[in-house]
């Protein structure tokens, strides 16, 4: 008998296929993947949950309550504080739910790894940073890349696009953002289109920009946006990232990447303006390349399932 229940599917990953059997959280409904976590969990010595889905969150917090739970490593425990007092007294109480010694928090940033026993009132050492990794499809990856000279940005998670837009303005290409943070906004450059895409479409754009901008805004109270430019990285994108949480942990700058102070229109515009020259091309080239290369050897989805098993072992912290 395998000694993982998890509801993390890595397939391709042949270690993780060996040691864990493997919820598929998409082929039931959420009240039957929760039936299916509780009632098979204590067969198992490690229970591994995706910490950004409210079912996983249940099921943790149903074993919490066993007289002799499993160990349980929640993935991806990115959570906020809040919008107020009481939000937060609400998610202190579901932590509380949930937790105990036989659970470890895995969280996307050395920030978060310092900040979560803070925030959370949990033991140190029972929280762990796991570095994140790009989540496109093999077929996505291998689909061609194109270069149209254009500025790409998405998401809706903690974004502050106001510095973009004001840098849009003084940048000579065309520039998309894919975010409903933008729905209504009036006066946008005339450079400047934005609104909601589709997966397919969101991608397409990753794939077809010169650049790829993260913007994130001051004083982030937990990481985000890594899915965005670990995806550009992989696809050969220059990722401009606001220094926020978790970036530094993945992107070097002006190596992998340009990280770029928040809320800065100006230090956004040389970025991305630098990336849009054509006079840089052999320079911009060069570090898409050595961006490609690091997310698809560092932060690929079989070095995400390999950490995750080496923290099960015990052989890494």
């Amino acid at each position: 008998m395998k000694e993982i229940l998890t509801t993390l599917c890595y397939g391709e990953v042949p270690a993780w296929v060996q040691r864990a059997d493997m919820l598929d959280r998409w082929s039931g409904s959420r009240w039957g993947l929760l039936r299916a976590i509780v009632s098979r969990a204590g067969r198992y010595g490690v229970v591994v949950l995706d910490g950004t889905s409210p079912t996983d969150q249940m099921a943790a917090a149903i074993i919490g309550r066993w007289r002799r739970p499993p160990r349980v490593l929640m993935t991806d425990a990115t959570w906020k504080r809040g919008d107020d007092w009481l939000d937060h007294r609400a998610m202190v109480a579901g932590l509380r739910a949930m937790d105990g010694p036989h659970i470890t928090y895995g969280v996307l940033s050395s920030f978060e790894r310092d900040a979560f026993p803070r925030t959370w009132g949990v033991a140190p050492e029972r929280v762990v940073f796991t570095p994140f990794h790009y989540t496109l499809t093999r077929a996505e990856l291998e689909r061609p890349v194109s270069d149209d000279g254009s500025v790409f940005a998405g998401g809706d998670s903690l974004r502050d696009y106001a510095p973009l837009v004001a840098a849009a303005a003084r940048l000579p290409a065309r520039v998309t953002i894919a975010t409903a943070l933008l729905d209504g906004a009036v006066g946008l450059p005339d450079n400047v289109r934005s609104g909601r895409l589709s997966h397919d479409a969101f991608v397409e754009r990753l794939r077809s920009a010169r650049v790829v901008v993260v913007p994130m805004p001051a004083n982030a109270e937990r990481s985000s946006g890594q899915q965005t430019y670990l995806n550009a990285m992989a696809l050969g994108k220059v990722a401009v990232v606001t220094d926020s949480p978790g970036v530094r942990d993945h992107v070097e700058h002006e190596r992998t990447g340009l990280i770029v102070p928040p809320h800065d229109a100006d230090a956004l515009e040389r970025a991305v303006a630098w990336a849009v020259d054509s006079a840089n091309a052999g320079e911009v080239a060069a570090l898409g390349a050595r961006a490609q290369e690091t997310a698809r050897t560092r932060f690929s989805r079989a070095r995400y399932a390999e950490r995750l098993l080496e923290l099960i072992a015990g052989d890494a912290r």
